[in-house]
């Protein structure tokens, strides 16, 4: 479940890539056109149970209303010990994006996929370190990397499939939900 990004949002985002690639070459950037927000990762999920996940989606987003949010700053997961995630954060000052993420888990713990028990964090993964060795680095960087606050209308979710392969996860839409269908 993710939220696809508009091409000035991406360029945003590849600009914080190039200019934390200098000083974090131990991270693999992720390709722009693979770059959205995760709502709700779901893991692997049986071809017969994907109409069921596509409506309870359509339902979460029905219930929601459209927003907008905006780039903030850079981070790293984990906050101490050696980075795996390079991340951009992203802010809605209305609720609305919380508001949604909770209608989705609501929906979809309905039909068999249960509540992350971690609070959810509104974060694009722009990159996954290597390795640990040159976390130190790769932290220096993040911190003092600027992002430019560009803002994104969102009013629909996208259900997405992604496949793993040696280079890399590869997305592709499965269906998408227009917010505040039901209103």
């Amino acid at each position: 479940m993710a939220i696809e990004l508009k091409d000035e949002v991406r360029d945003a985002l590849q600009e914080v890539q190039k200019a934390l690639g200098r000083a974090a070459d131990a991270v693999r950037w992720v390709r722009p056109e693979q770059l959205h927000l995760t709502v709700k990762f779901l893991g692997e999920v049986p071809d017969d149970e994907v109409p069921r996940v596509a409506e309870a989606v359509a339902r979460s987003a029905a219930r929601s209303r459209p927003f907008e949010m905006q780039l903030t700053e850079c981070g790293c997961f984990p906050p101490r010990g050696p980075v795996r995630i390079v991340w951009v954060g992203t802010h809605d000052g209305s609720g609305a994006l919380l508001e949604c993420v909770n209608a989705v888990e609501e929906e979809l713990d309905g039909i068999g996929f249960p509540k992350d028990s971690r609070p959810f964090s509104a974060h694009l993964t722009i990159g996954r370190a290597k390795d640990g060795r040159s976390s130190e680095g790769v932290r220096l960087a993040v911190e003092s990397g600027k992002v430019r606050p560009v803002r994104q209308s969102v009013s629909e979710l996208t259900l997405m499939s992604s496949v793993l392969s040696a280079k890399g996860p590869s997305y592709s839409v499965v269906a998408r939900s227009k917010l505040g269908a039901g209103l």
